[in-house]
């Protein structure tokens, strides 16, 4: 079925995340929404509850003739099949004039019996975002919308909810209105702003940075995830050993999402279970952007330490583990170079897993090394990749502009540098149409009475 066939008869969507919970959400929307629970909805009594405010407090009214709630009001009944027989108990509230949300119990058995009976009275069932698509929200809500059912840490969250209430899409509106106005450094300093951050916390939303914990075996790996992540989330052991497949877990460092990635001690493995784990470690040090390769204090560093964090390069994060079990070397030993560095001017840092001493900085530095800034509440930040890539576009159409016309304003007497100026913003305006237009609303019809 096309858009605007699914327009015309309806849609509906499960807005809960599937999987067992005590109740689950489907939404309905489009023109044949009220016939539809029309037929399927038996009121349990007379009286329909009207939501009086946001707070929750209602008060009773008599029933409408069609069994269905008004806008704003809902009711409690049943949800029958087509010989009357209730498939479940059911609360519906009426969004809109064709927009409901049946409350149904949450286990998986009774949100497909309410699927499967909206589906057969004409609904097509789509995912969530085409539903906001269908509703008339904008591209950037839907992308917001998306993004927070997945938000990993509660700051993650707040800065989507941000862009959700108009956070980006204001300063995108007013990038649009310099452009149609010719001021070109204007515009172009708001995107640059955009897109730092972007790089500085957006592409975090989007997907979780992957950090890797490597070193050789023994070397507190597991013990710092389970620091890293306040939980016992791994097995750890004093033998060397205990961690053979790759463990990864969602963490918050100062509230921005990480992926941590536990790995198996590196180390020259022949054969069976143990190559394989040995390999698989490599494989995620390799493909991460950052790798914190443990160095344990205990035993010092080795040659084989030494050539792991070589090959590494600049992703490696040398850190010194089982700080509590040994003296360290003085500053001026680490100076010439006897132990590991973290770059040309810092030593490398030190930590106790096992006690938690230094695992506070050693996530602060973590954020640093990643690139992470935390951004002022109210702060507008591109969170997808798309977003990212228009704004892109937009300055390459700029950058191509006349030089004289980025102090704001053509050069007066320059008709060409005025033509081109316009032309580059045009094109600059179309590479951001995408986030600030809203798709086609389906037409709506009045209320069933």
């Amino acid at each position: 079925m096309n858009a605007s066939a699914e327009c015309r008869a309806g849609v509906f969507s499960v807005l809960t995340p599937p999987g067992r919970g005590g109740i689950a959400v489907v939404r309905c929307f489009g023109p044949a929404a009220p016939d539809a629970l029309a037929a399927a909805f038996r009121p349990a009594k007379s009286e329909i509850l009207n939501l009086k405010s946001e707070i929750g407090d209602v008060t009773l009214r008599p029933r409408a003739a069609s069994g269905l709630p008004d806008v704003g009001r809902l009711a409690y009944g049943h949800f029958t099949d087509t010989d009357g027989r209730t498939l479940d108990e059911i609360i519906l509230y009426r969004a809109a004039a064709d927009a409901f949300e049946v409350n149904c119990h949450g286990g998986p058995a009774a949100v497909e019996a309410v699927c499967r009976r909206l589906a057969a009275l004409g609904l097509e069932r789509v995912g969530p975002d085409r539903l906001l698509e269908f509703e008339g929200a904008a591209l950037l809500e839907r992308d917001a919308r998306r993004l927070l059912a997945s938000a990993r840490t509660p700051l993650a969250a707040r800065i989507l909810l941000d862009q959700l209430n108009g956070a980006l899409a204001r300063a995108l509106v007013a990038i649009a209105a310099d452009l149609e106005a010719g001021r070109t450094a204007d515009a172009d300093r708001a995107m640059a702003t955009l897109l730092a951050r972007w790089h500085s916390c957006g592409r975090f939303l989007a997907e979780a940075p992957r950090v890797a914990l490597a070193g050789r075996p023994n070397a507190g790996k597991s013990t710092l995830l389970n620091r890293l992540l306040g939980a016992d989330r791994v097995l750890t052991s004093a033998a060397p050993g205990t961690t053979r497949d790759v463990v990864e877990a969602d963490a918050a460092l100062e509230g921005a999402p990480v992926v941590l990635v536990d790995t198996a001690g590196l180390h020259e493995a022949r054969e069976g279970v143990e190559r394989e784990s040995v390999v698989r470690a490599r494989r995620e040090a390799a493909a991460a952007p950052l790798v914190v390769y443990l160095l344990d204090a205990a035993e010092g560093a080795t040659d084989a330490d030494r050539a792991a964090l070589a090959v590494l390069g600049p992703r490696a994060l040398a850190v010194w583990n089982k700080s509590d079990l040994t003296r360290f070397p003085e500053p001026a030993a680490e100076a010439a170079g006897h132990v590991p560095r973290l770059g040309t001017s810092a030593p490398a840092l030190r930590v106790s897993a096992l006690r938690g001493d230094g695992v506070d900085a050693l996530g602060r530095l973590i954020l640093a090394r990643l690139g992470w800034k935390q951004p002022q509440p109210g702060s507008a930040v591109p969170f997808t990749p798309a977003q990212a890539a228009a704004l892109d576009a937009a300055r390459a159409a700029l950058a191509r502009s006349d030089p004289s016309t980025h102090s704001g304003s053509p050069r007066a007497g320059s008709r060409g540098g005025a033509n081109q100026a316009r032309t580059h913003c045009a094109e600059a305006r179309k590479a951001l149409e995408p986030l600030l237009e809203a798709p086609t609303r389906c037409e709506r019809r009045p209320a069933t009475k």
